[in-house]
């Protein structure tokens, strides 16, 4: 039957055998990654694993997928020791397809070096294809077993006095008996592994004295197996009386041991140490007749150091004193002469060095029968500061410097100089002057921040430039140091003569002449100044319209040092002025103030006076509208007088004939100039005249088509306006 099916279909046959009872393990590959070591095992098998106590490893177990079909896997379970315990969620319950895998992430964290043991365990089993109507093939259990071990290493020592094993931990002591100066007596470290898998042992140190060292000791690192254990020596061999002691130092399985460990000699004897604060443990180790070296000392400052008398003998002893010499060099807190010193006691004072002088500081240090050398090396720069006007002159910081005096807007100058004697560069973060708008420059200033190299050099000029006379001060910052500036100036001279140029003496109305400032030689100091405008108008009410080009009645200029031409607000050499359209004097007065605000205007000063005259009126425009009933003639212009007496109007026919007529304005005129809202338009007029038309309508539409235009003339007391046409609108 199976046969038949065969002929029909491969896959119904291959699940018929699974179904079958092929052997399960077969279908499922099992991988087990610890690290970077990969194992394919077989179901059922256990796996070995070596960890810390304490110290977790994660392992990985993969399920892959082999046979044609599917297979349905179902929920783990971690059975046994606690030390093995499965992380995140559970990959299954899940149905694989053909190649797909699975993994589990067990986590391995040892809590002792005891053996433990687990199992990983699940059921499996085959599913027939979707399309199938065959029943899934039977349950199989897939178990992966887990045996965890670790290493745990113990330490003891064993005295060659009397041949006892005593435990070790971290933080014992190792003391070795009093031995004789110059012979040896030797101590026994046994490394031990109590743990069920191999452990490493990965360095053997040992600190401190010279008179304890490590003997046989085996090629580190050295695996030490389960159960078994290595051997080491320290050889304890004083050469003179007293204490000495060491540390040493075990590193195992990741895990560091310090034990301390002690050897005496039977005496007394004296040990040096330079530390550089009380509060430290370990110094430096000073011996008789050597060097105590305080190292580099800032000029000006203060460095010490605290040296620390211990007696590491067995008896007591006595410091007989302690004294210093030496430039720079001085004792802190020093003992007091004869101070006894306990066994293992101690004593402590302080030497001090200050910085002098640059360079190589020497001293000496006494204590008791034993003397030292004290060294120190003074460092930093050393400014000197200097200026050169005419001789060269030394300075301190907080001294005068005085720059040859200078007339008013000349300029002296005086060489700055800075020197660094010293043997550190120097920085310098500012250079400068006080004050806004001082008569002291600096010129040629270095780059800031600025470095002097030693025996290096910098310099800048300091230019006296005075604006006001009498003597004159300010302050020289150079970094920290200052410096007073002084420098004398003669009396400002008087302000040369001026004149004015351009319009003059009378100027026409309704006009924008132009007027201009020049000084008859230059002025050492910039002059800063203002030309005031004043109308004294001859008929009632002065124009506002009469104001400079920039607006107003006031103008500021400038005449810069060294030169004659002002220069007004609008740029120029000139300045405009409107003169307006009535008949009055305009005066323009300058004043004058020199830097420094120096009133530099004379008592009288030149002022130029514009006269606009009284004159005929002037008329700009004229406009005639024509009705059946009469004639509108409007005129406007400007009478510099402000009034007006009579308006011509000349009506001219296309015949050749013309009339005229006569209006007497004077009394409007008058009533109109002589209002307030005159004032705004000075003399400019607008007067409007009508010329009546009478007759039947067609006598008056033959009298308009006839008419060719008008010519208006204005009169005042002072004449006749030119005439001027206007043709019908």
């Amino acid at each position: 039957m199976m046969r038949q099916r065969m002929t029909r279909t491969g896959r119904l046959l291959a699940w018929g055998v699974l179904a079958a009872g092929m052997a399960w393990g077969q279908g499922i590959l099992i991988t087990v990654r610890e690290g970077d070591i990969t194992r394919q095992i077989a179901n059922g098998t256990t796996v070995e694993f070596a960890g810390k106590v304490g110290e977790g490893k994660d392992i990985f177990v993969e399920l892959q997928y082999l046979g044609a079909f599917r297979a349905e896997l179902g929920e783990p379970a971690l059975t046994g020791s606690g030390d093995f315990r499965l992380m995140g969620a559970a990959p299954t319950p899940r149905v694989l397809q053909p190649r797909e895998k699975v993994v589990f992430e067990v986590r391995f964290e040892p809590s002792s070096s005891r053996r433990s043991l687990a199992q990983l365990g699940l059921l499996v089993r085959e599913l027939p294809p979707p399309d199938s109507n065959l029943l899934p093939g039977a349950y199989a259990l897939i178990s992966v077993g887990f045996t965890g071990t670790a290493p745990e290493l113990k330490y003891a020592y064993v005295l060659a006095a009397d041949g006892n094993v005593q435990p070790l931990a971290d933080g014992g002591l190792i003391r070795i008996a009093k031995t004789p100066v110059n012979q040896a007596t030797f101590a026994t470290v046994l490394v031990i592994n109590e743990g069920t898998a191999a452990g490493r042992l990965e360095s053997v140190q040992m600190e401190g004295a010279a008179e304890l060292s490590l003997n046989q000791v085996p090629l580190m690192p050295v695996t030490v197996g389960a159960g078994q254990a290595v051997q080491f020596r320290i050889r304890y061999e004083p050469k003179d009386l007293g204490e000495h002691a060491a540390t040493l130092r075990l590193e195992g399985e990741g895990r560091v041991a310090r034990v301390r460990v002690e050897g005496a000699s039977q005496g007394a004897k004296w040990a040096y140490e330079v530390l550089p604060d009380l509060a430290g443990d370990a110094g430096v180790r000073l011996l008789p007749d050597g060097v105590v070296d305080l190292g580099e000392v800032e000029l000006g400052k203060r460095k010490r150091v605290w040296v620390r008398v211990k007696n590491t003998g067995n008896e007591e002893g006595v410091v007989a004193g302690v004294a210093v010499s030496g430039l720079g060099f001085a004792l802190v807190d020093p003992p007091l002469a004869q101070t006894p010193v306990r066994a293992g006691g101690e004593l402590w004072f302080g030497v001090q060095a200050t910085g002098v002088q640059t360079g190589r500081q020497t001293g000496r240090l006494r204590v008791g029968a034993d003397t030292f050398l004290l060294t120190a090396f003074g460092f930093g720069p050393v400014l000197e500061y200097s200026y050169q006007a005419g001789g060269v002159v030394g300075l301190e910081s907080g001294g005068q410097v005085a720059v040859p005096a200078a007339a008013i807007g000349q300029t002296t100058a005086a060489m700055f100089v800075i020197r660094n004697t010293g043997n550190r560069p120097a920085t310098i973060g500012s250079i400068g002057v006080s004050g806004a708008g001082s008569p002291f420059q600096l010129a040629n200033v270095p780059a800031l921040p600025l470095v002097i190299e030693p025996d290096g050099h910098a310099e800048f000029r300091i230019e006296f430039t005075p604006k006001l006379p009498g003597l004159n001060t300010a302050v020289l910052y150079v970094g920290p140091a200052f410096f007073n500036l002084t420098g004398t100036a003669a009396a400002l001279p008087e302000l040369p003569g001026y004149r004015w140029e351009g319009a003059s003496g009378v100027v026409a109305p309704f006009a924008q002449p132009a007027v201009g400032l020049t000084l008859q030689s230059p002025y050492p100091l910039t002059l800063r100044g203002t030309v005031l405008m004043t109308v004294d108008a001859a008929n009632f009410g002065a124009d506002a319209a009469v104001q400079f080009s920039t607006g107003g009645r006031s103008v500021s200029f400038v005449i810069p040092a060294g030169q004659t031409r002002a220069v007004f607000a609008n740029g120029s050499t000139t300045i405009r002025l409107q003169t307006g359209t009535a008949a009055g004097r305009i005066v323009l007065t300058p004043s004058f103030v020199a830097e420094g605000g120096i009133d530099r205007t004379p008592e009288r000063p030149l002022a130029l006076e514009l006269t606009v005259p009284e004159l005929a009126p002037v008329v700009l425009a004229a406009r005639l509208e024509a009705g059946l009933t009469a004639l509108n003639v409007t005129v406007t212009g400007y009478t510099t007088t402000r009034n007006l007496t009579k308006v011509e109007v000349t009506v001219r026919r296309k015949s050749g004939k013309s009339e005229t007529f006569s209006f007497d304005v004077a009394q409007a005129a008058q009533l109109w100039f002589g209002s307030a809202a005159s004032l705004s338009s000075g003399g400019l007029f607008s007067a409007a005249v009508q010329i009546g038309v009478s007759g039947t309508a067609e006598e008056r539409a033959r009298l308009l088509a006839d008419l060719e235009g008008v010519s208006v003339r204005v009169s005042n007391e002072r004449g006749t306006s030119a005439e001027i046409s206007a043709s019908v609108v």
